[in-house]
């Protein structure tokens, strides 16, 4: 159940991104620790180790996931403030988020996350999400730009976009 309750998280972040990748703030290059509280399920900490390059194709990853599934994507950056609201359309389901997105200089942020989903997904129609995140140093030898540490052996790299979004129904890889 923690495992499907954190896909259900992943997907209102997602959803919850949605300014164009260079619209967003920078984030300093190195590596950063992102903290996702739902009231669901603990805590869960993850690490990517950021460039300048693959901080764009987190966001860019984010927004080709958007433009497949989503009618409606608002987006309003006012300086260090991104404020997204979106209506996407998973499989049946119609995904709702509304978030916002405050950037502390270039070395940190917290994002506060509402999601409804209709009909609800894993027994919740409201989720509400927040994540932290903040720059903790340079990258670990054994990491290097655009990885993701998930926890728990799960590793990715934002380079291999493609065979995520295969994922996704209505994805093809491409």
């Amino acid at each position: 159940m923690r495992l499907t309750l954190m896909t259900a998280a992943a997907l209102a972040t997602i959803f919850s991104m949605g300014a164009r990748a260079d619209e967003y703030p920078p984030r300093k290059p190195g590596l950063w620790e992102v903290t996702v509280h739902n009231p669901a399920i603990p805590d869960v900490t993850m690490k990517m180790c950021l460039d300048a390059d693959t901080d764009q194709a987190f966001h860019k990853f984010s927004g080709d996931v958007r433009a497949k599934h989503c009618q409606k994507n608002d987006v309003k950056v006012t300086g260090l403030t991104v404020t997204a609201d979106s209506q996407c359309l998973l499989g049946s389901t119609t995904v709702t988020t509304n978030a916002v997105t405050v950037f502390t200089g270039d070395g940190a942020y917290h994002v506060d996350i509402k999601t409804h989903f209709d009909p609800p997904k894993l027994g919740q129609s409201d989720v509400t999400i927040t994540q932290d995140a903040k720059w903790t140093g340079d990258c670990p030898a054994d990491m290097k730009p655009g990885d993701m540490d998930m926890g728990h052996g799960i590793r990715f790299n934002v380079k291999t976009v493609n065979m995520l979004k295969s994922l996704l129904p209505g994805h093809n890889g491409q």
